[in-house]
């Protein structure tokens, strides 16, 4: 009777020890699988589908810019021809970096700008655009390339109407463009819109010249490809830019005032790098054909042609080739 209790127990014993185990393995292999079904598989890059984003970096960007300006004067009687060309180093220097809120704030100036072929029609006292765009400018942005705040360090000096003038083509180009906030594909398109008065004051000349041009431009951007050179992308985004000019200058002494408008029209061409955030190159092509009328004198049109390329020169420069 003993021995058939013992064996009862022990029997007992042993089923609940083969239950127990059944039980652990069950809830382990349960575990695995719940836990394998949960953690989510490796994102999958699809290069036709883009998040545009730039990417701030510490120290300083250097930025190779060659500007062409070409003008032609059709006043019936005679034609007039005339252009120059300008070759600049733009730095932009880092300030602050917010990584959390997504916005940098860097200074933007040019460490050399020199002038050749000078040869544009105007007054015949000395053009000095260099003096006009020389100037340090606090700028923030945020990742989508938003220009939230912008101020100017240096004041601009006092300079011929021409100078003035020509000064807004050879400004240092916006090379952060506005970036879409959601993922793009080839051919989506997003747009900007900006409103510019270049006020003028000419007192080098003959009594005080006063006036002021505006620049209505509109740019309607797309994803025009993607470039893979040895596994490093580059996102090459497309513009077309449109608008209105219009301006007006009026002289103290002469009493002459001369009225200009015409359409804005042109394309510009940015290459940004994907994985360091940065604008590798831009190229800016743009044709201003205004109609001027000057008093009681028949109306002439003068033609602006402005071609700039823009390319990166190095990346966290520690020493400026001019200062």
């Amino acid at each position: 009777m003993r021995r058939t209790v013992k064996t009862a127990i022990r029997r007992s014993i042993l089923c609940a020890c083969a239950v127990l185990l059944c039980l652990l393995v069950g809830g382990a292999v349960y575990a695995q699988h719940r836990h394998k079904r949960t953690v989510p598989s490796a994102p999958k890059i699809k290069k036709d589908i883009l998040t545009l984003r730039y990417k701030p970096q510490a120290g300083t960007l250097l930025y190779n810019i060659k500007t062409e300006i070409d003008q032609s004067i059709a006043s019936g009687a005679k034609d007039y021809r005339g252009a120059f060309h300008t070759d600049a180093q733009l730095a932009f220097h880092n300030r602050t970096i917010d990584y959390k809120h997504g916005i940098w704030t860097f200074d933007e100036y040019f460490t050399k700008f020199d002038l050749s072929n000078k040869a544009l029609l105007g007054d015949s006292v000395g053009f000095r655009e260099g003096l006009a765009v020389d100037r340090v400018t606090e700028l923030t942005y945020n990742m989508q390339g938003d220009e939230l705040a912008k101020l100017i360090v240096d004041t601009m000096k006092l300079l011929n109407t021409e100078a003035q003038t020509n000064a807004y083509f050879l400004q240092p180009p916006r090379m952060l463009i506005p970036l879409p906030e959601h993922a793009v594909t080839y051919g989506d398109i997003w747009k900007d819109h900006h409103v510019d008065t270049i006020s003028v004051r000419d007192t080098v000349n003959l009594g005080i010249t006063t006036g002021a041009y505006i620049y209505d431009v509109s740019w309607n951007y797309h994803l025009a490809s993607l470039l893979d050179t040895n596994n490093h992308y580059y996102a090459i985004i497309v513009a077309t830019d449109s608008g209105r000019f219009s301006g007006f200058q009026t002289n103290s002494e002469t009493k002459v005032t001369t009225h200009a408008s015409g359409p804005i029209v042109g394309n510009d061409t940015t290459v940004l790098d994907l994985f360091s955030g940065s604008v590798m190159k831009r190229s800016i092509d743009l044709a201003i054909p205004a109609k001027v009328n000057v008093a009681s004198d028949p109306p002439f049109i003068d033609r602006l042609a402005v071609h700039s390329i823009v390319t990166l020169d190095e990346s966290n420069a520690t020493i400026l080739k001019n200062n």
